[in-house]
């Protein structure tokens, strides 16, 4: 049975193009009332804290840095969490009072 080849180019290229995005948006579009830390300032912090753990992560699975399958795994898992923060963080657009 032939090992299959796990590549990890698309997932880095989205993350990186990901975390120049949140981060111009996280830093430029600042919380304008006296409440600096609200519940979506979080979400979005530990969405930018993930894209550069999916960054890290795929960066080290492409120069061989550790064990491959390892950082395969983490590479993929920290991308699908980022994802679903963009999800929730999508939420906050809707009428209902998010």
């Amino acid at each position: 049975m032939a090992e299959e080849e796990h590549d990890v180019k698309w997932i880095l290229t989205i993350s990186l193009i990901l975390f120049f995005a949140f981060e111009g948006a996280f830093f430029y579009f600042q919380p304008r009332s006296y409440v600096l830390f609200s519940f979506w300032w979080f979400v979005d912090f530990i969405n930018l804290l993930f894209i550069i753990l999916t960054v890290t992560f795929s960066t080290l699975n492409k120069v061989g840095f550790g064990d491959r399958e390892l950082t395969y795994e983490l590479t993929v898992y920290s991308f699908i969490i980022s994802m679903g923060l963009i999800f929730a963080s999508s939420l906050r657009l809707l009428p209902f009072g998010f």
